[in-house]
Order: C-alpha cells, then structure tokens, then sequence
C-alpha cells in the first residue's frame, strides 16, 4: 500500500468517526417533550446551559410569579443559569436586552414582552444572531409561543361569570358585560377579551351585544384603566346590574375599585380577572374568580421548549398550557396555602 493510499484510508476512517460522533451527540440529546412540565437536570445531558429572559414588568403581579418560577426551576435543575430583564413594555428596551444576551453568547433567549409591535423586530435580532427563541405572552412570527390558549381562556371566563350571574340575580338577568380590553397587545390579547363576550353566548345565546361595553386599559396600566371604567360607567344605569373583566387581575381589581368609588351597589356586581396572580382578591370577594394560567410553572415550558429549540428537535408553534377557572371554592384544590376560609 503506497503512501497515497494510506493516507486516503486514513482521510475516511476519520471522516466516518466524526459523522458517527456528530450524529451521536445530535441524537443524544433528550428529547425535550418528555420534560415538558417538569423539567430536571437530566434535560442538561450533562452540559450547563445559559439562558436570557425578557419579561414586560419587575412589578406586575403575574409578571412577578413568573419571574420567581423561572428561578426556582432553574436552581433546582442546578445545570441553567438565567438571566432576566424586564423591558417596562417598552420596544427600544426589548432590543436592547435581546443584545445583551446576544453579547454575552447566551445558548437560547425566552422572550415575555407584551408589544406585539415589537415581536418582529425581536425575531429579525436573533434570527440574525443565531440563537434559538421561544416567546411567551405575546405570539413572535416563526417563533414557538408557549401560553394558554388565550381565547378559551377568556370563553372560561365569560362562561362562569354568566352561569354565577344567573344563580345570583335569576334566569332572565342581562348584565352589561365591561370589557378591560389591550388591543395594542395583538392577537392573544385580542383573542382573551373578546373570549368573554363568547362565553357568555355559551351561556346565553344571542346575547344583546348593546351591553357589551369595551374598556382600554392603555398599556394594561391599572390606573387608566380605572379612569377610563369610571368614565363607562357613567353610562350605564345607577342600578343595574355588571360583569365585568380585565386583561389580568390588576386591570381587574382597577374596575372593580372604579365601581366601587361610584358608590353603586357591590351585590349588583361580578368580576372575573385573568391569570389568577391576586388570589386573596378572590377570597375577599373583590373578584369572584379568575382563570388561572398558573404563572409559577411558565418556566417549567419554556425552558424544555427552547431546549429543544437548541438541539434542533422539533417544536410546535404552539405549546398549550392549562387553565382553570378559579373562585373561593376551588382555590385551595390548586393553591392549599391559599385556601379561603
């Protein structure tokens, strides 16, 4: 055997090796799913990960659960080290903490910001960064969203408010149904409000849409949004009798107090908020339910889906997670510390 010859069998032995090992460690990588929901160190495979998360708020109660789940998940995996920045809602902000992942050569970004305006731009940063993103919250173009199922979640709702309104005020009430709405949220926000007019139809079919009244909440501030029910409620008969929602449980919590400073009737009014972050409002019976996305757990999502977003396996568009309408008689089967007494 010449020189030549040798040297070529030696070119393919080496070529066959490393295909062997660059398909080995392509497929030896766990498959993501079966973490899903409960993610352990094993998902790591022995490697340490780091991770960046935006979120919209370091104040907004369901924002704060979910920041708290997604660093408790990660010291309990031991194997991710997570950053989180919030972007205060803010687009220039959004971009300039995707760069600081992209600087630091984070392995894979979670995304929780809430301006739909600002999702393609997002994707364009780390698309061209090259570093794997799922989102959250809002739905990004060609990216993974892992959420509810915004618009039965808003049906859940409308659905018991309804049910609860019609036990409490009798068969043939018509409660005006008061809408915190975030248009400028996109398509899941959209989805979530209008989910309640839907729900009561589920209830009560061909329901006066007269009574439907749309409330902005303008950035899901809980201050305008309790101007802007004061100002709807003028409107609306000094007796009568209101269902109403907001685009989380803070916006909720501002309708309920604007009713309340018009000094109308409390027994006259049912509220359902969306999230479940305020669960003593519920026991107080400020709110008489809200449907809860169980923030605590978003983490344990979105960081099997971006793991498998980094391993190149497959990831739907959409990863659902549950929801559970919650009221005074149910909370403590989901939260026992919470239980109202």
């Amino acid at each position: 055997m010449n020189i030549r010859t040798k040297l070529s069998a030696a070119v393919a032995v080496f070529i066959l090796l490393f295909s062997a090992q660059t398909a080995f460690a392509a497929g030896s990588a766990p498959d993501w799913t079966k973490f899903a929901g409960k993610p352990t160190k094993e998902l790591c495979a022995g490697k340490t990960y780091k991770l960046g998360f935006d979120i919209f708020s370091d104040n907004e109660s369901f924002a704060l659960i979910v920041r708290k789940g997604m660093l408790e998940t990660a010291k309990k995996m031991g194997c991710v080290k997570v950053e989180i920045l919030s972007d205060n809602a803010d687009p220039i902000k959004v971009q300039e903490n995707l760069k600081i992942f992209i600087q630091k050569k984070y392995d894979g970004v979670m995304a929780a910001q809430v301006v739909a305006a600002a999702a393609p731009g997002a994707v364009r940063t780390m698309k061209d960064a090259k570093i794997p993103m799922v989102a959250t919250f809002v739905v990004h173009p060609g990216v993974p969203f892992v959420d509810v199922d915004n618009g039965a979640a808003g049906a859940k709702a409308g659905n018991g408010l309804m049910k609860e309104a019609i036990r409490k005020w009798g068969a043939d009430t018509e409660p005006y149904l008061l809408i915190g709405s975030l248009r400028e949220g996109g398509l899941n926000s959209i989805q979530r409000m209008d989910g309640y007019f839907v729900g009561v139809n589920q209830v009560r079919a061909n329901y006066p849409s007269s009574k439907f009244i749309d409330v902005p909440t303008q950035g899901a501030d809980p201050a305008k949004t309790n101007t802007n029910t004061a100002n709807a409620l003028q409107s609306i008969p000094k007796d009568a009798k209101i269902i109403l929602g907001g685009i989380n449980d803070d916006n909720t919590v501002a309708m309920v107090q604007a009713y309340k400073a018009s000094g109308r009737d409390m027994n006259n009014l049912l509220a359902v908020g969306q999230g479940a972050s305020l669960l003593d409002k519920i026991c107080s019976g400020e709110l008489y339910g809200s449907v809860a996305y169980f923030p605590e757990k978003y983490a344990n999502y979105l960081i099997p889906a971006v793991f498998g977003l980094i391993n190149k396996q497959k990831v739907p568009d959409h990863v659902v997670l549950p929801t559970v309408l919650l009221t005074a008689k149910n909370v403590g089967q989901y939260y026992p510390a919470s239980k109202c007494s």
